[in-house]
């Protein structure tokens, strides 16, 4: 288990940074994570826990001038700031998530003493909850990430024999979203508490060694995809409403009508179906990602 905290120290515009990991190698990994994510820098120092924990890794870090590095504005699409790389690792998600969890404990401690009296105390206990949660959701991203990177055995199959990976590639499972060829993150936990029975096992790396770079590449998340669809379905109302209908003649920012007149909210089917054809050139719309895997 790999235990990750952040910190300011009082008064001097420092922070400490800390990890602590019965495996090194994923202590060091997870270090230079964290201070990537949070865009602090600083000399690590390696010293060897109490107990059993293993190695802890620390350092006193300048503190940056704001919480999220690089930010520039609230819109959830911008990300930039939050990975080194082109896409966030499971080991950045993780560290954001224990930074935010870390965030929400000082809020809290903040509000015991508001600059204008009043009692906060349902408000500090949602804070606290909110935080716990986000700190079991570190928790978990962290040892998808561990099993992403190799470090944990998985089961090379499930418990109906299915195969995933390169392995399930070919295959026409119709249950559970289909053939696992990339798995889900319930699917990954799975394989690894499976493990500790199975007569064979492979790391997650060698599990997807033969799977097509192009299919990684191309695979997007469920989510991505219904959120994909809800922005081109608006994009689509708004071209409805900018084109003329050849059904009923409304005009552009018009209602379509019916035969008697009636104002509706639908549109004709010429008008809705040369707006998609519009929208869908405009943004190069390819309908829903082949590969995705469905959620299990």
């Amino acid at each position: 288990m790999i235990t990750t905290s952040y910190g300011p120290l009082p008064d001097d515009g420092r922070a400490e940074l800390s990890v602590t990991s019965a495996d090194i190698d994923a202590a060091r990994r997870t270090w230079e994570a964290a201070a990537t994510a949070l865009g602090v820098v600083g000399r690590p120092v390696e010293r060897r826990a109490r107990g059993k924990e293993g190695m802890r890794i620390h350092a006193i870090v300048d503190a940056p001038d704001r919480p999220l590095p690089g930010q520039q504005d609230t819109s959830d699409a911008s990300t930039d700031h939050l990975s080194a790389g082109d896409r966030i690792t499971l080991d950045e998600l993780a560290v954001h998530c224990s930074a935010a969890a870390v965030w929400l404990d000082q809020l809290a401690r903040a509000a015991e003493t508001p600059d204008t009296p009043v009692e906060l105390a349902d408000d500090i206990d949602c804070l606290r909850r909110e935080a716990t949660t986000l700190r079991d959701r570190a928790g978990r991203l962290q040892r998808i990430a561990r099993i992403i990177d190799g470090d944990v055995p998985l089961a090379t199959g499930f418990a109906a024999g299915d195969r995933w990976g390169a392995a399930a590639m070919n295959t026409d499972r119709e249950t559970y979203g289909g053939p696992a060829i990339i798995p889900t993150a319930n699917q990954l936990l799975l394989l690894a508490r499976d493990a500790s029975y199975a007569e064979n096992t492979v790391t997650y790396p060698e599990g997807m060694a033969g799977v097509r770079k192009s299919l990684l590449l191309s695979w997007e998340s469920k989510t991505a995809q219904e959120r994909r669809r809800r922005e081109r379905d608006a994009a689509v109302q708004e071209e409805e409403l900018r084109i003329e209908c050849e059904s009923c003649d409304a005009g552009a920012q018009q209602r379509c009508r019916t035969k008697t007149g009636r104002l509706a909210e639908l549109t004709h089917k010429v008008r809705r179906r040369t707006a998609e054809a519009n929208v869908d050139a405009r943004i190069g719309w390819v309908g829903d990602n082949p590969v995705a895997v469905a959620g299990t």
